[in-house]
């Protein structure tokens, strides 16, 4: 299960169009999907048809409302809907709303005290319930948080406590450069926190004019937000979409997926689910980003290169890298790219472990010989045993062939 809380500092830049577009692009690629609506004060997730649930479910507030009064989590399937007819290939949709929309809600969210329910009745691990009973209860691939907007009581726990990363929408201007500041460097500390808690980052400017640059008055806002943020990458683009499909709250993923729009939330999705080491397409386009050839998907990679992934610093490759070998210890194709990529980075001993493990695990000895006899020709390249073996491999044409071509060709 991997958390992603879609954040914005201010209103306006379509941050739960986003998030709804990215869960109906998930479930629609196979993955199970619950979304969470955590703007408590302007809720509107189950407003949108496709999250409309077969039967009207309780949600976050009546089910933080029963804690207090009981001192026990109540059971969360009460409080989760599924979206009928959402998912292809195994995919689904789920939606966890703010609450019961009824003439109480507005009482009901007023009456919790999120300070007192922290300091006084252990929130802390009642959220942590609430994720462990997600996991437990759905099984979700991915959990999508709908955040408040600027810097509330709830803002921590929906940018630090919960998620695993964190998709940032911004306009590019000075009123949410000032208020990102903080939120960015609180999300960033949780690193050297108590929990040492890694949490990715994906920048996103929203609603932004699509219109010529001349006096590069973007660019000059872009540096601006990349010096004051931290971020060495370009930011991921939505464009302002003039379209009254909007004011239907149309699913551009779903209703017009051939729209730029609709490539530009797939471009959000794709990075999010390249660094989500669970996900197998995630992992494998991840290490195929980070190493030259055998590029599995090249449009994926080309947008990723050109907002700078490869400038990621090297430790913390090395984690995401043991990450993805420990979601996926039992995956031959992962095993050998992970393989390859520790011989490259010079790594000889740690390579032919994870060879012979990936062969154990039913992939192809042939395919791994010539990555084999490059990682010992690494460790010790003037042996007699390396040369007699790559004189073998020439003299009887043992190194793989592309796929789709003949030796001929």
């Amino acid at each position: 299960m991997y958390v992603t809380t879609f954040y914005s500092f201010k209103g306006g830049v379509g941050r739960t169009m986003a998030l709804v577009n990215a869960a109906v692009e998930l479930a629609n690629t196979g993955r199970r999907v619950l979304v969470v609506d955590f703007d408590l004060e302007a809720p509107g997730l189950d407003t949108f048809d496709i999250l409309h649930s077969k039967n009207q479910v309780p949600g976050i507030i009546d089910f933080v409302g029963e804690y207090i009064v009981s001192g026990q989590a109540p059971e969360v399937d009460r409080f989760i809907g599924e979206s009928p007819g959402i998912g292809d290939h195994g995919g689904g949709l789920w939606i966890m709303p703010s609450g019961a929309h009824n003439k109480s809600y507005a009482t009901n969210f007023s009456q919790i005290d999120w300070g007192a329910l922290y300091e006084q009745h252990d929130g802390y691990l009642l959220f942590e319930d609430l994720k462990a009973q997600w996991k437990q209860v759905l099984k979700p691939d991915y959990v999508l948080i709908d955040s408040r907007t600027g810097h509330t009581d709830t803002g921590g726990l929906c940018t630090r406590q919960l998620p695993d990363a964190v998709a940032i929408l911004f306009f590019p201007n000075e009123q949410n450069l000032r208020g990102l500041t903080k939120v960015v460097r609180d999300i960033r500390a949780e690193a050297e926190g108590p929990r040492k808690k890694e949490i990715e980052l994906h920048f996103v400017m929203s609603n932004v004019p699509d219109l010529d640059d001349e006096d590069r008055i973007l660019e000059s806002k872009i540096k601006a937000f990349q010096n004051q943020l931290g971020f060495k990458r370009k930011p991921m683009i939505v464009h302002r979409y003039n379209s009254l499909a909007l004011l239907n709250q149309k699913v551009f993923t779903k209703d017009r997926p051939r729209s730029r729009l609709a490539q530009e939330y797939r471009d959000v999705v794709q990075e999010i689910v390249m660094l989500n080491p669970a996900d197998r397409e995630g992992a494998l386009n991840y290490m195929n980003s980070i190493r030259e050839g055998e590029l599995d998907n090249m449009d994926v990679i080309r947008r990723t290169r050109r907002r700078g992934m490869e400038s990621e610093p090297p430790h913390q490759t090395d984690r995401k890298l043991q990450q993805i070998e420990d979601a996926h210890s039992d995956d031959g194709e992962i095993l050998a790219k992970l393989g390859r990529l520790r011989r490259d980075h010079g790594k000889p001993e740690r390579a032919e472990l994870l060879f012979d493990r990936a062969i154990e695990a039913g992939y192809d000895a042939h395919d791994l010989e010539w990555d084999r006899m490059l990682n010992r020709m690494r460790r010790v390249w003037n042996s007699d045993e390396s040369i007699t073996r790559l004189k073998t491999l020439m003299e009887t044409s043992t190194m793989p062939e592309k796929k789709g071509h003949s030796k001929s060709d």
